[in-house]
């Protein structure tokens, strides 16, 4: 898929993982749609530097676990653009609450990790017919992994790498849906590490280092210039998976 000039939705855009995703598509020349929830002022300053390297960049509001916010995004994006190319669909959470008898969790999750998702992807059906989608999952949502203390995030994210794979069956050969599953990505998810607390995290990885959120942007490029990946998760975790295993 050449990505020049592709209209690409990038969910949760004003930070972490999908700031890099947005800036390393608009290198690629696609118009990009910046979504983002609440913090404006990290919106904007990933806009400006998506409009140095691409041409229609846009930012949007809207909070994707609330279906008439979503509907609402794309009769802007439909205004805008008029159809869609790449969807990825990276807005998720974690909730500190997280445990096994803790419901409240597991519907905030539930909502913000996986259904958010599912709603933002019905609506981008509706103007994308022939293009890509992208689901961010976690080495959490792998089977047999994950922990207790986040038990609802491991619980959805396997979730979406289900759908992931049974919407790919329902959209392919003219939309590929893939996922990719990061380990210990350097993100503001994480809360604010010094450098000590960045390699405590990192030795969980066999790479012995927590992982750029640019390795994974890089890998959202590589599943959508290449039009042979279909339904599969690319794991992108830094050897964590196998670490996991002793």
């Amino acid at each position: 898929m050449e990505l020049k000039n592709k209209v690409a939705l990038i969910t949760g855009a004003s930070k972490g993982m999908g700031q890099s995703i947005a800036v390393a598509l608009a290198k690629e020349g696609c118009s990009v749609i910046i979504n983002f929830k609440s913090d404006s002022v990290s919106a904007r300053a990933v806009l400006e530097e998506c409009n140095k390297y691409s041409n229609g960049n846009l930012v949007l509001q809207a909070d994707v676990s609330n279906e008439i916010e979503v509907k609402t995004m794309f009769e802007k994006i439909k205004k805008t653009f008029k159809h869609l190319d790449i969807l990825i669909n990276n807005a998720g959470i974690f909730d500190d609450n997280d445990s096994p008898s803790n419901i409240d969790a597991f519907e905030n999750i539930y909502r913000n990790n996986f259904l958010s998702s599912i709603i933002v992807t019905k609506y981008a059906l509706k103007l994308l017919k022939i293009g890509k989608i992208v689901n961010m999952s976690s080495i959490h949502g792998r089977l047999g992994y994950g922990r207790p203390t986040a038990i609802s995030y491991s619980a959805f994210k396997a979730a979406l790498e289900n759908y992931t794979k049974n919407l790919a069956k329902a959209l392919a050969p003219k939309i590929l849906v893939n996922a990719i599953a990061p380990g210990r990505v350097m993100t503001s998810m994480w809360g604010k590490l010094n450098n000590k607390e960045q390699q405590e995290l990192g030795k969980a990885h066999l790479i012995k280092r927590m992982i750029k959120p640019d390795e994974i942007s890089n890998g959202v490029v590589f599943i959508l210039k290449n039009d042979a990946i279909c339904g599969e998760i690319l794991t992108i975790d830094g050897g964590y998976s196998l670490l996991t295993l002793d």
